[in-house]
């Protein structure tokens, strides 16, 4: 399943890139997202243009439904690569699950800052989602595309305000 988010920030690219790739973002964005209740970073380096994080992050219990009711909780570790200079980064997630259940999910995609009119940034996010299991494959990556949106939006609104 492909997906494509996009969001008109009303702010400054400069000021959007800033706050993305702060420290704190991934903690303000779990504190702020309803799908989230929790996150903290496991590694951040930043070298010349490039910036690479890698966060932890924990889904709330009820925003994923029935389909994942058998997981002890669902978790992930989400790994972004970005280039200040293109205004752009690649990620991917790596669900944590039991070895056999983890090869069976593919979540990564491409993150993209560009200037738009008036000041304003436009923010578009492309992921490849796929789950590779019997009977549940569609509902399940219906259930993660819901929660992605809802990740995705709460981010939004948090570039365009900007976090302490």
């Amino acid at each position: 399943m492909d997906l494509l988010f996009e969001h008109l920030v009303p702010r400054d690219l400069s000021l959007v890139e800033a706050t993305l790739l702060s420290r704190g973002f991934a903690l303000a964005l779990a504190s702020s997202c309803p799908a989230l209740s929790g996150a903290r970073g496991v590694d951040y380096a930043s070298e010349g243009d490039s910036v690479e994080r890698v966060t932890w992050f924990r889904a709330m219990p009820d925003s994923l439904g029935e389909l994942f009711v058998l997981l002890p909780a669902v978790t992930w570790i989400e790994r972004v690569r970005w280039s200040r200079e293109a205004h752009s980064g690649r990620f991917e997630v790596a669900p944590e699950l039991p070895s056999p259940m983890a090869r069976r999910v593919r979540c990564e995609g491409t993150y993209s800052l560009e200037p738009a009119a008036e000041g304003t940034t436009l923010r578009r996010v492309e992921i490849a989602l796929s789950i590779r299991a019997p009977l549940v494959a569609s509902a399940a990556e219906q259930r993660l595309a819901g929660m992605l949106r809802t990740i995705f939006d709460t981010e939004a609104a948090l570039l365009a305000q900007g976090i302490e």
